[in-house]
């Protein structure tokens, strides 16, 4: 019986191959999309989800309790928790200690390069999962002169047969400053794993250099633990809780609390002091994009289907008359169903496994068809069903109930049940592709609005070089080398990338500070020409300058913080930070420090001459490439041991939105998609209404309608449809795109231009889809279309 439906199926297909090519086009496309999103999907939720101990290691969280109410979080923890956590409390099973990314010079004997790792703690290799190809991952960091490193920098450093060629017990030297022992090796963390470190240090070794970590004011590190089995982590957060208070006399409210670090990467964002989302929104909304893509491309077989069940009325009827009952019926047209979906997921396969690399480089990922993947296997499996179910039951349900005596007359009328139905399905289908492409001009516009804002700042020409070795320890002569190159314009270095910055204390004290109001302010250590090389503006006073001696004792401020501190007139005002006693000498129009999501922040700016970890800042003119061959040379004659890296400012704050710019690119792709597929199932159903209504297009001809009034009334019927699919997806584009806007602290206008452009364009689209047949009907010679009648 199985082969006889599966026979029938494909004769049928033989015989209707426009509308079968159109109905496998549409659905392996939409389904091709499918699948490229849903494995996009499963990796991110997938992620740092291979440690052991995954579910009870937690990040630990301190909230910065504002004098105004506003709650600022960091993951900067202090350092003396880790002991208090792994001391006092039995619940804990272990603490580690994980510094954040930092690039520094790694040597062996002639190769140096800058690498990406972190300081941790001894416990953090045992505490994760990351493989050891060698050495021991419970004492790789034990010693303070100890280093682990990646295969991929074993490779690098000692050649691809690393094993006989000693790396393990060989030494490199960091930062140009001393040698560790290489103590273990570790396979390269994946694409899987949101920690990404090339070497791992100890934690302890910057701990003994930089003191001012060892205090409970201070936030050096992450802290995480892992917590003993059956542990409530709500009760053990609220032991925990007021513990950065009790050790610094609640100087400030600063309550501490715990998420699962598989959570941090998709739930990053924190509001008030609570999780409130991040990377996971982006992972809901391509998710809602993928099922949305299905539906659409089943709705197109569905139309097709039910619009041509008169064609195959007669078949019906027979079939009746032999006996057949309606489950038959009903099985036969499943089976046309399912073997359209299998063939439509077998090119779907064939149409990821060619873009699959495009997807990749787009998102980041390096995801792959693996068919030996159980997963993969499901996921294909379960999509080939629901497409069959979604595509192929309606018709199962619809064409087996025509009446017998009906069907064998060929008079098969629809019901207006059916018709509004079928009709509903367009509506639905242009109604998600409006809202897709309502969604995708509105993240266009916001990321334009905020590549292209005024930062307070500028950002464009300007090179950023790390600063270390003798070019930090002679950056006046430095800079002076670097202002004879006609193509630099300015030259001047900040403890930090201005636009990404974070460091802050809550211990500057003014006059009229209230000492116990808490305040978290940005400190920002800069040297001459930071104002001009970065193009800010001053709204009052000066910038700091060599005519005055004593500028090393005195402040710039932003806006924001002239405003917080309560001052009308900030010049000359007193102000201490970290135990410096100064006056404010400037107040600087504010800056964007951080992403558009966030509000700017207060800031004050010390003269500091530069340190090891500055940031050079070069404003160039004329040919790029010239200055940079220019700023390589004195760089290199300035410190020849170090490789010369540089950045540009511009480049790197875009690439802070690399998620959104993912994400824009990405609906943009797929709502075009989705409108190519609707048209694709509204070309077929105006090919088959215009077959249909030949006769009457033929008569019509012949008593003198012209052209256009037949374009016209062919075109009608779907036409409103379209207008009917803008009026109900219009208010949904509103109120979810209103909603994502609305997690921007600085945004762009959702104004009624794009809601009309997308109307007009979408209506514009499908009026040239249904025309191009209307106009082949409407143009065909009457006679012939008559004496087929």
């Amino acid at each position: 019986m199985l082969q006889n439906y599966i026979k029938t199926a494909f004769r049928n297909f033989r015989r209707n191959k426009g509308y079968t090519f159109i109905s496998i086009s549409g659905l392996s496309v939409g389904l091709a999309c499918c699948i490229l999103i849903l494995l996009w999907v499963r990796d991110e939720v997938g992620m740092d989800k291979f440690h052991e101990k995954g579910d009870r290691i937690y990040m630990v969280w301190r909230n910065m309790v504002q004098a105004s109410g506003q709650i600022n979080t960091t993951s900067g923890i202090p350092q003396p928790l880790e002991l208090v956590l792994e001391n006092e409390y039995s619940e804990v099973d272990q603490v580690t200690l994980l510094g954040w990314e930092m690039e520094v010079l790694v040597q062996n004997n002639d190769k140096i390069f800058r690498e990406k790792g972190r300081y941790a703690s001894p416990e953090f290799l045992q505490m994760f999962s990351f493989p050891f190809l060698a050495g021991d991952a419970n004492s790789a960091l034990d010693d303070i002169h100890s280093i682990a490193i990646s295969e991929n920098l074993a490779i690098k450093y000692f050649g691809t047969n690393w094993r006989e060629s000693g790396a393990l017990g060989h030494t490199l030297r960091i930062a140009n400053r001393q040698d560790f022992k290489v103590t273990g090796i570790f396979k390269d963390p994946g694409s899987n794993s949101s920690l990404r470190f090339d070497w791992l240090l100890p934690a302890q070794e910057y701990i003994n250099r930089n003191e001012w970590v060892e205090s409970w004011y201070n936030g050096g590190f992450r802290i995480l633990v892992s917590l003993k089995e059956g542990i409530n982590v709500e009760e053990f957060t609220s032991k925990i809780e007021q513990e950065i208070n009790i050790h610094t006399k609640y100087d400030a409210n600063e309550p501490i609390f715990l998420q699962k670090f598989t959570d941090t990467y998709l739930y990053s964002k924190i509001e008030n002091g609570v999780p409130a989302g991040g990377r996971i929104d982006y992972v809901r909304i391509l998710f809602v994009v993928a099922i949305f893509i299905l539906v659409i491309a089943c709705i197109n077989f569905m139309n097709l289907a039910t619009a041509r069940s008169t064609r195959r009325a007669k078949e019906i009827g027979l079939r009746k008359v032999m006996g057949a009952r309606r489950e038959s019926l009903g099985l036969q047209f499943l089976t046309e169903s399912t073997a359209i979906s299998v063939v439509s997921v077998i090119l779907a396969v064939l149409f990821v496994y060619l873009f699959i690399p495009y997807f990749n480089n787009l998102t980041g990922k390096s995801m792959t068809l693996d068919f030996s993947d159980p997963q993969l296997l499901l996921l294909l499996g379960s999509i080939t069903i629901i497409s069959s179910l979604l595509s192929g039951s309606y018709p199962a349900l619809l064409l087996p109930s025509f009446n017998i005596i009906s069907s064998l007359k060929g008079t098969i009328k629809h019901s207006r049940g059916s018709i509004l139905f079928r009709k509903g399905l367009v509506i639905f289908q242009f109604a998600i592709s409006i809202l897709l492409l309502i969604g995708t001009l509105v993240f266009y516009k916001q990321m334009e609005y905020i590549l292209n804002k005024n930062l307070g700042l500028d950002r464009d020409n300007m090179v950023t070089i790390e600063m270390e070795g003798d070019v930090a320890r002679n950056f006046e002569s430095y800079k002076t080398e670097l202002l004879r190159i006609p193509e630099v314009k300015s030259v001047t270095s900040i403890s930090g990338n201005p636009l990404s910055y974070g460091r802050s204390t809550g211990g500057a004290s003014w006059e009229s500070k209230n000492p116990d109001d808490a305040v978290e302010i940005n400190v920002m250590n800069v040297s001459l020409d930071f104002i001009k090389t970065m193009g800010m503006e001053l709204r009052q006073g000066r910038g700091f300058s060599e005519e005055y001696g004593l500028d090393s004792a005195n402040f710039l401020v932003n806006e924001v913080a002239a405003s917080i501190m309560g001052f009308d007139n900030p010049i000359g005002q007193n102000l201490s930070v970290w135990g410096t006693d100064g006056q404010i000498i400037g107040v600087v129009k504010d800056f964007h420090m951080d992403s558009m999501y966030e509000p700017i922040a207060p800031l004050i700016v010390r003269f500091d001459p530069p340190q090891r970890n500055f940031m050079t800042f070069i404003k160039i003119q004329g040919n790029t490439q010239d200055a940079l061959l220019a700023i390589e040379k004195v760089t290199r004659t300035m410190d020849p041991k170090s490789p010369f890296n540089y950045g540009f400012l511009d480049a790197e704050y875009e690439a802070s939105y690399r998620s959104e710019i993912t994400l824009s690119t990405l609906t943009n792709y797929f709502a075009g998609i989705a409108l190519l597929i609707s048209c694709l199932g509204l070309f077929g159903l105006s090919s088959f209404s215009a077959e249909q209504r030949s006769h009457e297009i033929g008569i019509r001809k012949v008593h003198g309608a012209g052209v256009t009034q037949l374009v016209l009334m062919l075109s009608w019927d779907y036409t409103r449809l379209i207008v009917l699919a803008f009026i109900l997806s219009a208010p949904l584009a509103y109120y979810y795109m209103g909603n994502w806007l609305g997690r921007f602290e600085f945004r762009t206008n959702l104004d009624a231009g794009i809601f009309v452009f997308s109307g007009i364009a979408a209506f514009l689209i499908a009026v040239l889809t249904i025309s191009f047949k209307s106009f082949q009907a409407a143009t065909a010679n009457p006679v012939k279309t008559l004496k087929e009648e």
